[in-house]
């Protein structure tokens, strides 16, 4: 099955769940579900095709998810502007963490990246009037516009959340396979030296990168908030990130599509281990990242890759033989 397949088949089996399944516990886990792979692709973005490595996504996460909630509660803002705002506040902050990406590379960037995370994370626990301290915010509205209650208010929030999820991962693959950007980011990735002397404007790239993953994962974080309606600054913690990673490490680096998978799947194997204690499942998934880290490197996507390169192994020796009998 080659990648727009598998997009196609993913696609539409997440638009039938609400229809197949109408449980509002199932609908529950799959929204978050689907929060969670935007987060990922948004570091994969970054991290993954881009070579950017960062370790305070869920600043941006935090930062996004911040926003909404305190434009809503304290200037009674609608959640659609709480969404808007939430994700150019956190891509703003991107870009002006990419300005320090130009000069520094591999674990010096991404020390820098974690402070930040750690500084979002501070402020939120001490600015009581704003954020709510070490309680986090609340009582600031969900989504606007959808049934009261119900198995159909989560029917609609689970659509809502998939459309915009489906809509930002769809951006990101159009900016990587279909635009100049694209090319530029994985030059960058591959030997950035290179790509410098070659003439790419690896400057504008780098921020672009990091404008664009960072907003995302504001965007993420507004979901968030307006689908769980508490923010509280674990959100930011270096937790967060840790499982961002290995969300994408498990789906797959560098295929955008690939951690949105992982996400989904991890974060099933997650909440369905629950019952053995919350300690134990997260080693259990430990596990199931380690394994694949170790066994499978390129995560699910290589699945994919493996195969196409059993058949163009079996191609060529098709073709060796056919010139040999010539």
């Amino acid at each position: 099955m080659n990648r727009r397949s598998l997009l196609v088949a993913g696609g539409t089996a997440a638009a039938l769940l609400p229809v197949l399944v109408g449980h509002p516990f199932v609908l529950s886990l799959a929204t978050q579900a689907m929060i969670w792979a935007l987060l990922a692709s948004s570091w994969d973005l970054l991290s993954g095709y881009t070579g950017q490595i960062s370790f305070g996504h869920a600043g941006f996460f935090a930062l996004g998810a911040y926003t909404a909630a305190a434009v809503s509660k304290h200037l009674g803002f609608s959640s659609w502007i709480g969404m808007l705002l939430g994700a150019v506040a956190a891509a703003l902050v991107g870009l002006g963490a990419g300005f320090p990406a130009l000069r520094l590379r591999g674990h010096y960037l991404a020390l820098v990246t974690l402070a930040l995370a750690e500084l979002i994370r501070l402020v939120a626990q001490n600015w009581l009037a704003v954020t709510g301290g070490p309680f986090g915010i609340y009582d600031f509205g969900s989504f606007a516009g959808l049934p009261a209650s119900g198995p159909a208010r989560a029917r609609a929030a689970y659509l809502l959340v998939a459309v915009v999820v489906a809509a930002g991962i769809a951006l990101m693959l159009f900016v990587c396979h279909r635009t100049r950007a694209g090319r530029g980011f994985r030059a960058i990735r591959e030997d950035e030296i290179l790509a410098e002397s070659l003439g790419i404007n690896t400057t504008a790239y780098k921020l672009l990168a990091f404008g664009l993953s960072s907003g995302l994962a504001g965007l993420a974080g507004t979901l968030y908030a307006y689908y769980i309606q508490l923010v509280s600054p674990t959100v930011a913690s270096a937790a967060t990130t840790s499982l961002v990673i290995g969300m994408a490490v498990f789906g797959g680096l560098g295929t955008i599509w690939g951690p949105a998978l992982g996400a989904v799947l991890l974060f099933a194997i997650s909440e369905g281990l629950r019952f053995i204690g919350v300690v134990y499942n997260l080693v259990a998934v430990g596990l199931v990242i380690m394994v694949f880290v170790i066994f499978l490197p390129r995560g699910l996507a290589g699945l994919r890759f493996r195969r196409e390169g059993r058949t163009l192994r079996r191609d060529a020796a098709m073709t060796g033989a056919g010139g040999s009998g010539a």
